[in-house]
């Protein structure tokens, strides 16, 4: 990771620890996510995109513990969003981030989770960071946690996993580059196999 990304990630670590419980671990792997997805688009602006990638879930910190996965579920969405990019604000102030580059992703964290409101995403650079985001549930460490946080056995998140990135138009439709179709397409594969093993 190049230095001033390190920077930002030791800004927001507090927030992540604060927020929900796998936070610090999936800011990281959004950021390794976006990574990949900037090999394949170089037109994107790999500043903003990273700093949206590692701040994009830090307003969960200011979110009650007791509120996070309640029925309070849209509201925490759409607060998170909105402290999320506040916070992003005073974190890329800190290190003399440009201000243009601070409004492009302040503007990506305020939006990136729409499509759980039932509501669209209209910029470019926020689809992808859902894109970075959705990923995240194509590493091992995501699917051992939902499976814990679920309470369900392995082959049901499986197969949820699948109509998720295969019909469900919260997920499906952000799966845009060949980085993230080929992600998903082989961790269902390899974990269908581990399962089966």
């Amino acid at each position: 990771m190049k230095k001033k990304y390190l920077k930002i990630f030791l800004l927001a670590s507090p927030f992540y620890l604060k927020g929900r419980s796998a936070d610090k671990l999936h800011h990281l792997v959004v950021a390794r996510m976006m990574e990949g997805i900037l090999k394949e688009n170089t037109k994107l602006d790999s500043d903003v995109m990273m700093a949206g990638a590692l701040l994009h879930d830090i307003g969960y910190a200011k979110i009650p513990k007791q509120k996070i996965g309640s029925f309070w579920a849209k509201k925490v969405k759409k607060d998170h969003m909105r402290i999320g990019a506040g916070l992003a604000r005073n974190i890329l102030g800190k290190i003399n981030f440009p201000q243009g580059k601070i409004d492009r992703v302040c503007e990506i964290i305020a939006t990136h989770d729409n499509p759980e409101l039932g509501l669209p995403i209209y910029s470019y650079e926020a689809r992808v960071l859902k894109e970075a985001d959705i990923l995240w549930m194509t590493t091992e460490e995501a699917f051992w946690l939902d499976i814990g946080r679920r309470q369900i056995q392995p082959e049901e998140w499986l197969s949820t996993l699948e109509k998720r990135f295969s019909k469900d138009p919260q997920y499906k439709p952000y799966i845009k580059t060949n980085f993230g179709k080929s992600r998903v397409r082989n961790f269902l594969r390899q974990t269908r196999k581990k399962l089966r093993g």
